[in-house]
């Protein structure tokens, strides 16, 4: 399995669910405008240029739920996810949903591009009130999205670590700044936050 990757993109939540289930996988390195390793143009892997992507043998797929789900069917039964047509499976895909559509694209989009207006930015920072009220709610008290560790959460911690890189701060939602606080000393958490660190300083 090929994992392609940019070091502290939301791709960091593959990697974090690759160490928690110990899993084999080849973490391939992009950089925007490059060719990969192999001479291909990341393009044909992935048409948005987004990652993470990963190449299984005869499966290809993009876009962060859809892998990530992947890569927790191919885990131990409860490692990563809830057993398969369960109650509790389908909020693991709501989870999933949420960070995808109203965190990393409706806040966080907007914020971590030089491209976008000042005017955009503000309606960014407007939509996380709320967006961040309801995580912050539902996270008050418990230590996972779910009732043990999930790939959502693996999701959950990648997109809140862009705060420190989008000048926002988690101190009006203590919740949250506690909750990441902790995850961040999970060890599969710390280990791939280790990896990829001298990664994105270099790049």
């Amino acid at each position: 399995m090929k994992l392609y990757f940019i070091p502290f993109a939301c791709s960091l939540a593959t990697r974090i669910a690759i160490v928690e289930a110990e899993l084999d996988a080849d973490f391939i390195q992009v950089t925007p405008g490059k060719a990969l390793p192999d001479g291909r143009d990341f393009a044909t892997i992935s048409p948005m240029g987004y990652v993470p992507a990963m190449e299984a043998g005869a499966v290809t797929l993009t876009e962060g739920p859809a892998v990530l789900t992947y890569i927790a069917d191919l885990a131990a039964e409860g490692v990563l996810a809830p057993a398969p047509y369960t109650a509790e499976r389908y909020e693991l895909t709501k989870w999933l949903n949420f960070i995808s559509t109203e965190i990393h694209k409706g806040v966080f989009a907007p914020l971590m591009t030089t491209k976008s207006t000042e005017g955009a930015r503000e309606w960014a920072r407007h939509l996380a009130e709320k967006r961040f009220g309801v995580l912050s709610t539902h996270l008050a008290g418990r230590q996972f999205l779910l009732d043990h560790f999930s790939v959502a959460d693996a999701y959950l911690l990648a997109v809140l670590n862009w705060t420190e890189f989008a000048g926002m701060s988690l101190d009006g939602w203590p919740v949250l700044r506690d909750w990441r606080a902790a995850i961040r000393t999970r060890p599969s958490v710390a280990a791939a936050m280790a990896t990829e660190m001298p990664l994105r300083q270099a790049a």
